[in-house]
């Protein structure tokens, strides 16, 4: 008989050769007789030989009844090796990976000649032929799926919005913990459960909502995403929550398989805007009306058409009437910045960005500062150059005044001051030589305009500094806050891109000041203390030389300081002539704002 197998064994031998996966031709002693190429490929290191090795060699965790003539117990009876079982390989060199084996058992009646992908002739008629496929591929989508599955379930356990996954039957087959929390429900109560009548069946009013109303219906009709704002939800006891909620197909490829919907409670929200909406009115409606009749009613009085009233007597009203007025404005002022901030998040407003320089925008503050500590109360010492900046002059500059009030550490009062308790007249800041120095200074450093305000105050306002915060970044900028060394006060650093684009992109590269970058210009006044005796009250020298050099856009140091006047030396009402309501300002011929006191009424 010829040894040479036939033509169609040949053929066979070469399809099984073709194969991906390994097969193994084990006789009844255990051994291996015959490999194909991938079993060779995947087991056989160089150098060593796959044929006639021990099958629990290469495959330590195989039951070893499964070996044709074996007479031990098989360790399952239910077990087979019709189907797949993972088990560890070793290769001839001993490294080992993950594998499934599956066999099957045939009797060879060939009579010892070879056939099928057999190399040569064997006696035994009983022989196993396994398939052992290589898992670390399939192991490595396994772990790296299992990985991913365990981030997104992080994910939703963490996320503060509700989501809620669907089939397309509309039953519920995910359920994160904060829309088990929002709508007062068990994750179990809610699985497998339809979803439209245990939480959409009404709309706000309490009218049953149709099926066919329900935008995650739509959704799972017609894969269209829907957001819809403002609308409710029912919790498990019967009461509806507001949310904002959000609707989006879910696709296995083309195919639509369900629906996501996720939701945000608005609850706390609304209640906050609510309360916003009754302080808004009381301060409009009931304490702004009643602080400008009692100003109208105060002025009156202090008019004394008859000349009844003493000058103490009309001085003191006057005082009380020029705080009122304080009152209203710094009212109608955060009233106006509310309402505008409510305007531009709802996109129907905007600033009016416009190019303005800043030595302009710088002298609108300090007027505008006037009004809201009163004239005559603060000196100021401006340095501003020409630098243009797109901005809204009018916001800019109330946003500059704001932060001049802040650091002046001036605020409005109707407490009476110390030795006048007969005559109840207000206390009164520091005025004159006495008054706190606020210093401005503004120039280009770089792609951005900086503006440093400087006082003596050495605590932040809740008023002031959240109007001129908000009021920056609407400009694209950044405000920091800096505590001058030894306490001495503080400064606010204001930097602005000059690039129209940045302004526009609002999120552009910005240039945070360090905490020890709080001085721009290089010779600035002194912010604290009332001038020397002998001294003129119409300027303040400059600090001491630094050796830092002077930019080029830069006014050189030592330029007039806005003052006000000399101060009363006893603190008597009557030589306090700066600090009356109608002050007028005027400006030198060097440009600087000087208070001009006006006539002592009679």
């Amino acid at each position: 008989m010829s040894s040479r197998p036939t033509r169609g064994a040949a053929r066979l031998a070469s399809i099984l050769d073709a194969l991906p996966d390994a097969l193994l031709l084990v006789n009844s002693n255990g051994t291996v007789v015959d490999a194909n190429r991938a079993a060779v490929e995947s087991l056989q290191a160089p150098g060593t030989s796959l044929v006639g090795m021990g099958v629990l060699d290469l495959l330590p965790e195989f039951d070893p009844s499964r070996i044709p003539g074996s007479m031990r117990p098989p360790k399952s009876e239910t077990e087979s090796l019709d189907r797949p079982v993972r088990m560890t390989a070793r290769r001839t060199d001993g490294t080992t990976f993950s594998v499934e084996v599956s066999g099957n058992d045939f009797t060879d009646e060939g009579g010892g000649e070879p056939h099928g992908f057999l190399s040569y002739a064997t006696t035994d008629q009983d022989l196993l032929l396994l398939l052992v496929r290589d898992l670390s591929a399939r192991l490595g989508v396994e772990t790296e799926l299992r990985r991913q599955h365990k981030q997104t379930e992080m994910i939703l356990r963490a996320a503060a919005e509700g989501v809620l996954g669907v089939d397309l039957d509309g039953r519920v087959v995910l359920v994160n913990p904060a829309a088990a929390h929002i709508l007062d429900y068990r994750a179990s109560e809610l699985g497998g459960r339809e979803l439209h009548p245990l939480i959409q069946h009404s709309q706000p009013d309490g009218s049953p909502l149709a099926l066919e109303g329900s935008a995650l219906l739509d959704t799972l009709l017609s894969g269209r995403k829907h957001r819809v704002k403002n609308t409710v939800l029912w919790r498990k006891d019967g009461t509806p929550v507001t949310v904002d909620l959000t609707t989006a197909p879910v696709r296995d490829g083309d195919q639509l398989v369900g629906a996501v919907m996720t939701f945000t409670d608005r609850t706390r929200e609304l209640a906050l805007t609510a309360r916003n909406e009754h302080l808004t009115a009381v301060l409009e409606n009931e304490l702004g009306s009643a602080l400008t009749a009692l100003h109208r009613r105060i002025d009156a009085l202090a008019a004394d058409p008859a000349g009844q009233l003493w000058p103490e007597a009309n001085w003191t009203l006057r005082r009380l009437a020029d705080e009122c007025r304080r009152f209203g404005k710094l009212i109608d002022g955060v009233l106006e910045h509310q309402r505008f901030e409510s305007s531009v998040e709802s996109a129907k407003q905007a600033l009016e960005r416009e190019p303005v320089g800043l030595d302009g925008v710088v002298q609108l503050a300090v007027e505008q500062a006037g009004e809201l500590v009163g004239p005559g109360r603060v000196r100021y010492s401006v340095h501003a150059a020409a630098v243009e900046v797109p901005a809204d002059r009018e916001r800019l500059a109330r946003a500059l005044a704001h932060l001049v009030a802040d650091v002046s550490g001036v605020t409005p009062s109707l407490e009476a001051a110390a030795g006048s308790p007969s005559l109840g007249v207000p206390a009164l800041p520091p005025i004159g030589g006495d008054a706190p120095m606020v210093v401005l200074a503004a120039a280009q450093r770089g792609d951005v305009a900086r503006i440093e305000v400087r006082g003596p105050a050495r605590k932040a306002s809740p008023v002031h500094l959240p109007i001129a915060r908000a009021t920056v970044e609407r400009h694209g900028g950044v405000l920091q806050r800096h505590e001058l060394p030894g306490r001495a006060g503080t400064t606010y650093v204001v930097e602005l891109p000059l690039d129209p684009e940045t302004v526009l992109a609002g999120r552009g590269q910005r240039s945070v000041p360090k905490d020890s970058d709080t001085a721009m210009l290089p010779d600035l006044p002194e912010v604290s203390g009332p001038a020397p005796a002998g001294r003129e009250e119409r300027g303040v020298e400059p600090g001491p030389k630094t050796e830092q050099p002077t930019p080029a856009n830069t006014p050189a140091a030592g330029t007039p300081v806005a003052e006000a006047g000399p101060g009363r030396p006893d603190g008597h009402p009557e030589q306090d002539r700066r600090a009356e309501p109608d002050a007028r300002e005027r400006t030198d011929g060097a440009g600087t704002q000087v208070a001009a006191a006006p006539e002592r009424p009679s």
